[in-house]
């Protein structure tokens, strides 16, 4: 049988994560209200559509969690990107370039670069309206228990920060979600 508090000193060990608590039924129930308006509200000043994913997918875990992040955790080698562009064809677009990726991007001729690291695929024939999609990531450490990320919208980041009295530029929070059994 899985213990919470063992889950809570694994995720407390895991590079980049400074702190994690178990999640609330009311806390979770805030963070539903949070996304779904930022969905509501669009990305790319509201001229885009996008879904996050991965918050949805953890949300649908048995054993929810919150943790502050520092930019360590964000730096791990998850072989996703952390932003797709997709269309409702289910075709990639685009991507966030890990920083790793940026080299290897720079000299193909199938994309073009949108800022310092987004790129959009030049061969690839858009099928719809795309939008962006904030997938969940695996977490090697919690690879037993199924265990996957997601990173909360600025206003979901912001409660939690203000709730547990987090200061600090660089740190984030990413729900971790896990299965029981």
């Amino acid at each position: 049988m899985i213990v919470e508090d063992d889950i809570l000193k694994k995720l407390k060990s895991i590079k980049g994560i400074l702190d994690a608590f178990l999640l609330s039924e009311e806390e979770i129930s805030k963070i539903r209200e949070f996304e779904i308006q930022a969905e509501k509200n669009k990305a790319a000043g509201g001229m885009m559509d996008f879904i996050n994913e991965g918050v949805w997918k953890v949300l649908s875990k048995e054993l929810i969690f919150l943790t502050f992040i520092d930019e360590t955790f964000s730096e791990r080698k998850h072989g996703q990107s952390l932003t797709l562009m997709k269309d409702p064809s289910g075709n990639t677009l685009g991507k966030l370039l890990r920083k790793d990726e940026i080299p290897e991007y720079k000299n193909r001729n199938d994309v073009l670069f949108m800022g310092e690291e987004f790129v959009i695929f030049t061969n690839v024939k858009t099928q719809g309206k795309p939008y962006f999609v904030i997938p969940a990531q695996e977490i090697e450490e919690l690879k037993d228990l199924n265990g996957i990320s997601a990173s909360l919208c600025v206003p979901t980041d912001l409660f939690f920060k203000e709730k547990y009295n987090i200061n600090g530029e660089k740190l984030g929070t990413v729900i971790i979600g896990i299965d029981k059994s």
